[in-house]
């Protein structure tokens, strides 16, 4: 019989220890059966002994590299009483091998298939572990075995690996091997073992090389034999791979967890050429929705087109609600598209087999899952039931992204329209644990949160004559909508008679000579009052009562409509020039937030008002561990120059693609004094505490219009920052950062040293302003 081994270049075994065949280990373990003799098997065994006690060279050691064909009569013995007689060659998979060395002398027919590589060599590095952890793992099971022979040291080792095999006909299978080392000896070179330190021992338990030199394996030889038993462990092992999806499934991961699910429920099911698909179908509002992540790739919802996807998802949702069992389609034909329209594309797709499963848990659709086959009849009922108890899991991964997308959801909220942040959630958390501890029937408000002795920066992002260019797109559009009512009225006059006509057309014609290049308070009010009251409602009349002027009126009501409508497109490009400035200030702020809590944390308000405003606080108290100096105060007032400088040359540089192109004017208010800040939970927002303060929140709320002194000239100018301060030391530390920007050609040489008109309540102030260098692009 043909000894296999493994490939050399593969493994080098037969250098760490002497190993030889040697049915001594058997003979003796058959001795100890034979002394039961309850045992209706002893006679057998003893006859065994007899057989191979009557020819003792057959009990002397064997070589590897020996001929065993002359022991076949005494291997067929072996085999016969190790493994029970209904034991199929053809069938089960075993083997009996070299103790510690990849090499079977004796196997089953299907070990021959599955194991070797055409029968020429054992494969023995199974799919996706290295050679490495193949050698490591065979270390420490032989220095295992030592221990426990030898020095007697109890052991609990697993002999079993998961070997993952690609059968011939596509399909994947686990199977897991076991080496039973029962029939092995442990013989000691010399006369005594060599003396083991077991405190070394301990510390080095767990590394093969280190075991080694406490070890040393060339003082042992083996002899015996191992058994190989291999068992298919498919179901078990895709299974505690989907719960290990499950349960290490998160937002980052969440699609190509899905992806690898779905490559493992064709194994499950034992089919070939079958493919699976699950999507999800999350609530939101208590409503099913579709996310595009996993919908794109999907058989029936992956048709490109989002209102035909959209279609597709309803009639979905509608049948899975009305028959929550499989829906299966052995043949797809046109009957079945008929009955189904949610399966148009199918056939376009090539799918001709296909099965809708419904995942629902407690009456509600979690997702479904798809399989489909691109042949004929390759799908039915009959293997569904294989996915019995992958159901659960699969229940669970749904239920899963329910709770993944509910939590984006909340980060969005939290992100978006709250002001909690986590540099400042740690108070929140621990008054919230607080309330808690305290009784219930103690409890009253829950404690104020405050943070004291917090420095605060304030920035302003504004648009240079929002208001003049908002009444400019107003008026615009005003004008063109008169003029449209003008000549529709002309129209309708050439048709019907009615005096009122002319009436209208007259006031018209007086609102038109009357609209102003500004428009006056109330101006706009009164015009719309006209359109609304007196010319909407007759022209509505009229088109439901007269199909000669239809085409006139429709073309009327087209033109006015606010969404796609002409008359009101200047104020549509207004809005939308607009939001593209603050959409992208907002966008980068939103990133420098991040950026800058990576020095210190601080708390971040930003709100829109025609631009984009901003506050920064920043202390000890917002802290929770880290120390507070100084030198952080000093770091974000440099970013908060230079990151005005950025928005000053991003803004420039969005201008001229705008429909309306609009300019920005940058502002920084320098308040070196702490300030005490509290939530106010009514408006969810935190705002500043104290009389003294409060002249921090005036001023902020007054600047944004303020005059340079004795020349009626704005502070903030396009292309400049203004920076307003009220004692001699901000403008010096100011002066420093300036010089700073400079010098990296980030602002332009020369500095405005500027006093500020009064304002209401507040005096003294003044202010340095600096034009920025839009021509010059940082390195980031």
């Amino acid at each position: 019989m043909k000894i296999l081994t493994a490939h050399s270049s593969v493994i080098h075994d037969e250098q760490v220890i002497e190993s030889n065949i040697s049915f001594v280990p058997f003979v003796r373990f058959l001795k100890e059966k034979a002394k039961n003799e309850d045992d209706p098997r002893s006679a057998f065994y003893r006859m065994i002994i007899r057989k191979f006690e009557g020819h003792p060279e057959i009990l002397q050691p064997i070589p590897p590299s020996a001929d065993l064909t002359e022991y076949k009569e005494y291997l067929d013995l072996l085999t016969a009483a190790i493994f029970p007689v209904t034991t199929d060659t053809t069938r089960d998979i075993y083997g009996i091998g070299v103790p510690f060395k990849f090499a079977i002398f004796y196997y089953s027919d299907l070990f021959r298939q599955m194991f070797t590589d055409n029968g020429s060599g054992l494969v023995v590095v199974p799919q996706g572990i290295s050679v490495n952890k193949v050698k490591k793992d065979k270390l420490t099971w032989l220095y295992k075995l030592i221990l426990e022979r030898v020095y007697h040291f109890p052991m609990n080792y697993q002999n079993e690996i998961i070997h993952h095999m690609d059968l011939p006909d596509g399909t994947k299978r686990y199977v897991k091997v076991n080496i039973d080392p029962r029939f092995v000896d442990v013989k000691v070179k010399g006369d005594n073992p060599p003396p083991l330190d077991y405190t070394n021992y301990c510390s080095y338990q767990t590394s093969p090389d280190a075991l080694k030199d406490i070890i040393p394996p060339d003082n042992f030889t083996l002899e015996g034999f191992v058994i190989w038993t291999v068992e298919d462990v498919t179901q078990a092992e895709i299974l505690n791979n989907i719960k290990g999806l499950v349960m290490n499934m998160k937002a980052s991961n969440e699609a190509e967890s899905y992806r690898t699910l779905e490559k493992m429920i064709p194994t499950i099911m034992g089919g070939k050429g079958i493919t699976a698909h699950i999507v999800p179908f999350p609530k939101v509002n208590g409503k099913n929705v579709l996310e595009e992540q996993f919908s794109n790739a999907d058989p029936i919802l992956g048709v490109g087109n989002k209102k035909q996807q959209q279609h597709f998802f309803q009639l979905l949702l509608d049948h899975g609600a009305k028959q929550p069992t499989p829906l299966i389609l052995p043949t797809v034909t046109d009957a079945s598209i008929t009955q189904y329209p949610f399966l148009k594309y199918l056939p376009i797709k090539n799918i001709q087999s296909f099965i809708l499963f419904p995942i629902t848990h407690k009456k509600e659709i979690l997702g479904v899952l798809e399989l489909a086959s691109s042949t004929p009849n390759a799908l039915s009922a009959e293997p569904l039931w294989k996915l019995e108890s992958t159901y659960p899991l699969i229940v669970m991964m749904l239920s899963r992204s329910m709770s993944i997308l509910d939590n984006r959801l909340n980060e969005v909220l939290k992100d978006q329209f709250t002001a909690l942040q986590p540099s400042v959630e740690w108070k929140f958390t621990e008054a919230a644990w607080n309330y808690l501890l305290t009784p219930p029937e103690e409890r009253k408000d829950i404690e104020n949160i405050s943070f004291e002795e917090v420095y605060p920066l304030y920035g302003a992002i504004d648009i240079r004559n929002s208001s003049v260019q908002q009444g400019n797109a107003l008026r615009e559009d005003l004008q063109e909508q008169l003029e449209l009512i003008k000549f529709t009225l002309q129209q309708i006059a050439q048709e019907v008679h009615l005096p009122l006509l002319e009436e209208l057309m007259f006031k018209t014609e007086d609102l038109l000579q009357g609209l102003s290049d500004n428009l006056t308070a109330g101006e706009d009010l009164k015009i719309n009052e006209f359109m609304e009251q007196e010319i909407q409602p007759i022209l509505e009349h009229l088109c439901e009562g007269s199909e000669t002027l239809k085409p006139v009126l429709n073309n009327y009501f087209n033109k006015i409509d606010k969404e796609q409508g002409h008359v009101f497109r200047h104020r549509r490009e207004y809005e939308e020039s607009l939001s593209v400035i603050n959409r992208a200030i907002s966008q980068y702020l939103e990133k420098e937030r991040l950026y800058i809590q990576q020095s210190f944390p601080c708390y971040f308000e930003k709100y829109r008002t025609d631009g984009i405003e901003y506050t920064i606080y920043i202390g000890q108290s917002i802290a929770q561990e880290k120390k507070f100096d100084q030198l952080y105060l000093r770091n974000l007032r440099l970013w908060q120059l230079s990151s005005m400088a950025r928005i000053a040359r991003l803004t420039n540089k969005i201008s001229p693609q705008l429909k309306i192109p609009l300019q920005t004017t940058q502002m920084i208010l320098m308040h070196s004094a702490p300030i005490t800040i509290s939530f106010r939970s009514d408006e969810r927002r935190f705002d500043v505490e104290g009389a003294y303060n409060i002249r921090y929140e005036i001023i902020k709320k007054r600047i944004d219009k303020v005059h340079v002194k004795d020349t009626g000239e704005r502070l903030t100018q396009p292309g400049t920052i203004a920076m307003v301060y009220s004692y001699v030391r901000e403008m010096e530390e100011l002066r420093k950062y300036i010089s700073f920007l400079q010098a990296k050609n980030i602002l332009l040489p020369d500095i405005e040293m500027l006093d500020l008109e009064e304002l209401q309540g507040v005096s003294g102030l003044k202010a340095l302003r600096v034009r920025v260098n839009m021509e010059h692009e940082t390195q980031e």
